[in-house]
């Protein structure tokens, strides 16, 4: 993901001479498909032409604007999707044939094992073995929830994400700053850590949302989630698998590095674009998949297709994406 990140208040975006520039105190910035796949919006405080936005759209180049606590208020994109009717059409009926459920078993499952490699990661790196034995009790667990699908009911399925979380969370806690105040994952959480997830987490929903309009679903047609108005049930149900490889890991690893700082209760301008860097960056890091190495962004599309795929009945079952460092 080539991401040009609008993070300097009073930054205007129009169009000079037929190009669309990104310009403030600090230069100007040319954006074309060539260097930029999407704008995003870390401060409200800039300025935006129509003209900017029928030229984005019209390279192909999305906009996207977030708030101060990582969720994406908006987002502009061109109207070029795939097999919509086709894949949409399998969606709704995959929510009462048990299959879409299934499959997003299998994304859990998923998101269970990646938070075990994380800790693998970390033990390496750090030559922990206590690192490492949280790792093999979270594959445990894994494997004895692998081997109930797809009988669990969705109570069950949240007490084995809860039962994983305690012990990958409190592990990772360990890692980190004490004067971070972080001691277990909580959404709501008010210590700078916790709120640097958030925001990490709202990119990656974009870069979610986007794979599977792509791949032609629709994002509020979940599966575990509970279905609600303007609630992206299907981004939640599917992001969960990549959340411990393009956000927690990069995150725990770069700790010491971004300046993690809360200003009148929100993470500061600098802070939250140090995320989105972070974040960013690791979209476009390459990662093993099937015995290649791809950016971890173009992964997530395939996983969408082989998902989408797999509610068409065209793939038997869906595996998941599994990573390996």
């Amino acid at each position: 993901m080539r991401a040009i990140i609008i993070k300097t208040p009073g930054t205007k975006i129009r169009v000079r001479k037929g190009v669309v520039v990104v310009e403030n105190d600090n230069g100007r910035i040319e954006v074309t498909p060539a260097n930029c796949d999407v704008l995003i919006a870390v401060t409200a405080r800039f300025t935006v032409t129509g003209m900017a936005l029928r030229y984005l759209m019209r390279q192909g180049i999305d906009f996207v604007v977030m708030d101060k606590r990582g969720e994406p208020l908006g987002r502009f994109f061109p109207l070029v999707i795939n097999k919509t009717i086709a894949a949409r059409r399998a969606q709704y009926l995959a929510m009462f044939d048990g299959r879409g459920y299934r499959g997003v078993l299998k994304v859990i499952e998923c998101k269970l094992r990646n938070q075990a490699a994380v800790l693998k990661y970390f033990a390496k790196s750090r030559r922990s073995e206590i690192l490492r034995e949280e790792a093999y009790i979270i594959e445990r667990i894994t494997d004895e929830f692998a081997s109930k699908i797809p009988d669990l009911t969705p109570q069950e399925v949240l007490e084995y994400e809860a039962w994983v979380a305690r012990r990958y969370w409190s592990t990772l806690a360990s890692l980190l700053p004490e004067e971070l105040g972080f001691i277990g994952r909580k959404q709501e959480g008010t210590d700078p850590f916790n709120m640097a997830l958030n925001y990490g987490y709202g990119i990656l929903y974009y870069a979610v949302e986007r794979a599977l309009l792509l791949v032609g679903l629709d994002p509020y047609g979940g599966y575990l989630h509970k279905d609600k108005s303007g609630k992206q049930t299907l981004v939640f149900d599917f992001i969960e698998q990549f959340r411990p490889v393009a956000v927690d890991k990069p995150l725990v690893a770069n700790a010491c590095r971004i300046p993690l700082s809360v200003v009148h209760g929100v993470l500061s301008y600098e802070t939250r674009s140090k995320i989105a860097e972070v974040v960013v960056r690791t979209l476009n890091t390459h990662h093993m998949y099937h015995g290649k190495s791809i950016p971890l962004e173009h992964i997530i599309l395939r996983e969408a297709h082989a998902f989408a795929r797999y509610l068409r009945g065209s793939l038997e079952e869906y595996e998941g994406y599994r990573a390996w460092w």
